[in-house]
């Protein structure tokens, strides 16, 4: 520990791992204040595409300002280390709590996920969903305040994770039916998330487990959750009825946002009546049996006929060994397991369509006609693709996707132009010339140098630069600086003014030649105002001191911002 990250950041001790990064208790030497860093493991620290939508998640989620939610301050890189810091907050996760705590009182519960409703609700509104609801990332402070943190990373993380049994059984316990299926991930997703949560807190256990990821996936999407009063005693048959409306398999039958879900949980603490909807009311008049959903009715009558088939195999005259009609009710069970796991989980797939060149509009349509959509749109500067067609995209053409994959791409603004700095007026050294065209952004493979003979401008200092100061240029475009060779003025040819401001195209020839200067203007596309386009003669043409030279000035409008 002690050592420096981003020459800002100093390292004191290691406070958690995880599968996708370590996490840090760190000082801003900058700000004085302590913060924790996730720094990300090699294996994705060397994936560019993970590196990208991560840092695009992490700078979206920054975003977010809201007491319950971990603020992010920074995103950078030192070395090979990606990192992410965040917020420092002193406490226990929730899963803690729950390990030594739970199940907890139906207040306290309601206390906790209301909070964490709070987040998500703020999120929600500004169009950001977790997407990895779990006690792990909510974090619990001495004083009860809840801290949601990842917001948003999920997203960057959920192509990778898939090779990472252990982050997936973390996980899935808290998967929402389409997350499982590969369907579209709505805000609902996260409410169902967190009535999952609700439901641990209650009764000290998760309503899905299984021995793999795959078996606790299929149960979100065919199984029925025991009610949580039928596992604990004295659990509100509201809260009953909340919990299992958050946990519908259908989007359409649960809360329609987090401010719906707050709503009835705060109705339980003030003990206000809820109004539950018709279709929850209708099934039949004793309130704790309209909390048990159709599903596990049906899973009830079909344990019932399954024990009507095994009494009358029982009183056939032809009677079966024990033992070999416990091995065909097994197998008849897994296979009907398989068809159902088949049934709700396969999603068919297509091949990705090339996007790149085409305007939204077109793109849109080429995706929809494969079932696909067109996911998060980003911008960036491009010298070959003119604006407002796409760069790239997320999914190499001719991949192979799930129907109902969103295909996120960059959108080009154009070539980028940069102001030119002045590095003439007060003839610096090369060196510092060429440092002040690469901090203003300019490519220093695009800056040329031209030596030009000087009897007042000591050898090694800029003499005049093209473009002329405070021009735009194009990000890309080639500079050329003209620098003092240090010797007496011996005149022979023409020099090349091309580029610079008359006044300094003047003040060469005219102090430095000794030539007669008139200037001429014309309208330029290509050149700024006030650029020299040409001169007569032209550059490299022989020409006497005295003698009268021509400088062709721009007038204008000069070349599209």
């Amino acid at each position: 520990m002690g050592r420096m990250l981003g020459g800002r950041y100093e390292i004191e001790e290691k406070i958690g791992t995880g599968g996708m990064a370590i996490v840090y208790k760190a000082k801003d030497t900058l700000l004085n204040r302590t913060v924790a860093i996730k720094v990300l493991r090699e294996q994705f620290a060397s994936d560019e595409g993970f590196i990208r939508r991560f840092r695009r998640e992490a700078q979206s989620a920054a975003s977010l300002s809201h007491p319950n939610i971990v603020s992010i301050y920074d995103v950078g890189k030192d070395g090979q280390e990606d990192y992410i810091v965040m917020e420092y907050v002193k406490g226990r996760t929730l899963k803690d709590i729950i390990r030594k705590q739970a199940p907890l009182p139906a207040e306290q519960a309601i206390l906790l996920v209301r909070q964490i409703g709070e987040a998500l609700a703020h999120a929600h509104a500004n169009h950001i969903i977790h997407r990895d609801i779990k006690p792990q990332n909510i974090i619990v402070t001495d004083d009860g305040r809840v801290k949601v943190t990842d917001f948003g990373i999920a997203r960057a993380v959920s192509a990778a994770t898939l090779t990472h049994t252990g982050d997936i059984v973390g996980s899935v316990h808290y998967l929402s039916p389409e997350q499982a299926k590969g369907a579209q991930i709505t805000e609902q997703s996260d409410l169902y998330s967190l009535g999952i949560i609700l439901y641990e807190l209650i009764t000290g256990k998760v309503p899905y487990d299984g021995d793999t990821p795959i078996t606790i996936a299929l149960k979100h999407v065919q199984e029925e959750p025991v009610l949580p009063g039928k596992i604990v005693d004295g659990v509100p048959e509201e809260l009953n009825a909340i919990i299992m409306k958050a946990l519908a398999k259908s989007v359409k039958d649960r809360y329609k946002s987090a401010g719906e879900f707050l709503g009835d949980l705060e109705r339980i603490l003030t003990g206000q009546t809820i109004i539950w909807d018709k279709k929850l009311t209708d099934d039949s008049p004793d309130l704790l049996q309209t909390q048990i959903h159709k599903g596990l009715r049906d899973k009830v009558a079909q344990e019932k006929d399954q024990d009507k088939i095994e009494d009358t195999i029982h009183k056939s005259k032809k009677k079966i060994p024990r033992p070999v009609l416990l091995s065909m009710l097994a197998l008849i069970l897994f296979s009907g397991i398989v068809f159902a796991g088949y049934k709700f989980l396969y999603v068919p797939e297509v091949k990705v369509p090339d996007v790149k060149g085409l305007t939204i509009e077109e793109a849109e349509h080429i995706l929809k006609s494969e079932g696909l959509s067109l996911g998060e749109k980003t911008f960036d500067y491009s010298d070959e693709v003119e604006a407002d067609k796409i760069i790239s995209q997320s999914y190499t053409p001719g991949t192979m996707v799930k129907v109902g994959r969103a295909i996120d791409v960059v959108l080009s603004q154009g070539v980028q132009f940069l102001k030119v700095p002045d590095v003439t007026s007060t003839n610096p050294l090369q060196e510092n010339a060429i440092n002040a065209l690469l901090a203003a952004g300019f490519a220093s493979e695009n800056i040329e140098i031209s030596t030009m003979l000087s009897p007042t401008v000591p050898e090694g200092r800029v003499i005049g630069q093209s473009p002329a100061p405070s021009a735009l240029w194009p990000k890309n475009g080639n500079i050329k600086l003209y620098i003092s060779g240090g010797q007496e003025l011996t005149m022979e040819v023409m020099p090349d003014v091309t580029g610079m401001s008359s006044a300094q195209a003047k003040e060469i020839l005219q102090d430095y030649y000794k030539l007669v200067v008139t200037a001429e203007t014309e309208e330029s596309f290509l050149f700024p105002p006030d650029a020299v386009i040409s001169t007569l003669p032209a550059a490299g043409k022989p020409v006497k001191q005295g003698s009268e030279v021509t400088i062709i000035v721009s007038g204008g409008p000069g070349p599209p911002p």
